[in-house]
């Protein structure tokens, strides 16, 4: 009992230590493909798919029923054959005066197709691109939503950079706000200065809460993606670089797969519609037992043989159903072509927002190393005197935008980066 006990805590201890580690990337990636609600569902949409194919194949089979039933009769025709099907016949029954009759049949009968045109292969070619196309939507799902988690992930990271640049504006208004009340009460600076640098200070103060506002909220929006309600959730500082792909092909995204499938799914469709117009051969069989208490009689019988069947006049019902497949089946080739489009588009995109986030942040960059030394300068030139406070104000205010142009940017570089391997088809971190 001593040592359940100390497995137990231990177990525990585990738990709460796995629910305490900060996300990372790859373990937010890992833990959405299984648990988020959309691949779940996805999941649970193939599940459905394959059931299809599932009962598309179910078509060949023979059929077997069992038919039970009970009656009683007084119509000369149908007592007589209640009388003969138990077996029950005499030369004294009078047919000008059939005696009222009941009648218990049991029945197990056995169908089976023989041809069918080619309605149950076209229909099997149909669920199976069913089921590859919910397969390749199922991929769709879990890469859009590795793209999402990323996005979510260094959106985390850059407000982060936004707080500590709120943070390091309010330390330097803090200090310089300390220095000026220092001058003010020396008489080398009027109370001007003194109240702008206060006033730059609390709309720092309001920068930072902004700022806090704004990783809570992104934290939030990636812990949703990840279908977590647990209340303790934090996100590792730390993030891997994400590598663009030099090249990469547009047919290896689902979407287009699925597509195609779906393209296939509707030429079987229009094949099973046309199948109408041919005849259909099926055979059939069945086993009777029947037992009358009026007449005390039972009997067994059975029946077989083979059925033709075609439709010479249907009311214009197979014209209907072979014109719906062919609508659906333009629309299907729209849609594929729709769908090719669109990837084309998103790549291309993601590839100028990937080029634009990179020249923003060389850009920002050099801007804060500027910004940097402005500040430094007139901070220098304050502190002797040398400088006014509007002066010192519009370079802190200067660095502080740029510090977060910078992160803005560099968090930018890691998503336009992920949706670029996304919109070729790739994973989202690069396998080894």
């Amino acid at each position: 009992m001593k040592a359940g006990a100390v497995l137990l805590i231990a177990g525990l201890g585990t738990l709460a230590a796995a629910a305490a580690e900060p996300w990372t990337l790859e373990r937010a990636l890992g833990f959405a493909q299984t648990n988020s609600p959309d691949a779940r569902i996805a999941l649970q949409r193939v599940a459905a798919a394959q059931a299809g194919i599932e009962q598309a194949n179910s078509a060949v089979w023979p059929k077997l029923s069992l038919q039970s039933s009970y009656m009683r009769t007084d119509s000369p025709m149908m007592s007589f054959g209640n009388i003969l099907n138990q077996r029950s016949y005499s030369s004294g029954i009078n047919f000008n005066d059939v005696p009222a009759t009941d009648d218990m049949n049991v029945r197990g009968v056995l169908t089976m197709p023989l041809y069918t045109g080619g309605k149950i292969t076209a229909e099997k070619h149909a669920a199976k691109a069913g089921s590859a196309a919910a397969r390749q939507d199922a991929e769709a799902v879990r890469q859009t939503l590795a793209g999402e988690v990323a996005r979510a992930f260094f959106t985390v990271q850059k407000t982060r950079q936004f707080i500590a640049a709120a943070q390091a504006a309010i330390t330097s208004y803090e200090t310089n706000t300390a220095l000026a009340r220092k001058r003010f009460d020396a008489g080398s600076a009027l109370r001007a200065d003194v109240l702008d640098l206060e006033v730059r200070l609390a709309q720092a103060q309001e920068d930072l809460i902004r700022s806090r506002n704004a990783n809570a909220l992104a934290q939030r929006a990636l812990q949703n993606l990840l279908g977590l309600e647990e209340k303790e959730f934090s996100v590792a500082d730390t993030a891997p670089t994400l590598t663009a792909p030099a090249a990469g092909t547009l047919a290896n995204r689902p979407e287009s797969v699925a597509a195609a499938e779906r393209s296939r799914a509707a030429e079987a469709q229009v094949r099973s519609a046309k199948s109408g117009y041919i005849p259909r051969v099926s055979a059939f069989g069945s086993l009777d037992y029947d037992y009358g208490w009026v007449m005390n009689g039972d009997g067994k019988s059975y029946t077989g043989g083979v059925m033709l069947q075609w439709d010479l006049w249907d009311g214009r019902l197979t014209r209907a159903k072979v014109s719906e497949a062919r609508s659906n089946l333009e629309a299907a080739r729209e849609q594929e072509r729709k769908v090719r489009l669109a990837v084309g588009l998103e790549a291309e995109q993601a590839r100028l927002d990937l080029e634009q986030a990179q020249q923003r942040l060389q850009v920002g960059e050099k801007t804060v190393a500027q910004a940097e030394e402005s500040l430094s300068l007139t901070g220098r030139r304050f502190a002797e005197g040398a400088a006014l406070a509007t002066q010192l104000i519009d370079a802190q205010t200067a660095l502080t935008a740029a510090r977060v142009r910078r992160a803005d940017a560099l968090a930018d570089v890691q998503i336009a980066t992920a949706a670029l391997r996304k919109a070729l088809g790739l994973s989202i971190l690069e396998t080894k």
